[in-house]
């Protein structure tokens, strides 16, 4: 067996598992760059594993992504509904992140004020 057909057999395998443990979960997928970071990311994504701990939140991910290009909203909250929804939230602090999580993930209830604006 070669090397490719080796790489393409783990790779296959690790979509698999990833796919299976996202299933039927939300995902919040926190922007998680230099600009970000220099703006509070840190203490969001902090606040967020805590709150998936304090709230006991099974059917929450909590993902970082990087650079998205809208340095001027970091940090950026995404939320991923099981369904496929999408919510972008911006400007987001850690007090934001929890209200944002609880209230997707307790109440499947989107905050409008917080969500990116043109």
């Amino acid at each position: 067996m070669s090397y490719m057909e080796i790489y393409e057999r783990l790779r296959e395998s690790a979509e698999k598992e990833i796919k299976k443990k996202k299933k039927g979960k939300m995902r919040a997928v926190l922007g998680y760059s230099i600009c970000s970071v220099s703006v509070g990311a840190n203490e969001v994504l902090r606040e967020l594993q805590k709150t998936l701990v304090d709230q006991k939140l099974d059917n929450v991910i909590v993902e970082t992504t990087g650079c998205n290009g809208l340095c001027h909203k970091e940090p950026l909250l995404n939320i991923i509904t099981p369904e496929g929804e999408q919510y972008s939230y911006e400007l987001v602090t850690p007090e934001k992140a929890r209200a944002i999580l609880i209230s997707h993930a307790l109440y499947d209830d989107v905050i409008y004020e917080y969500l990116i604006k043109e």
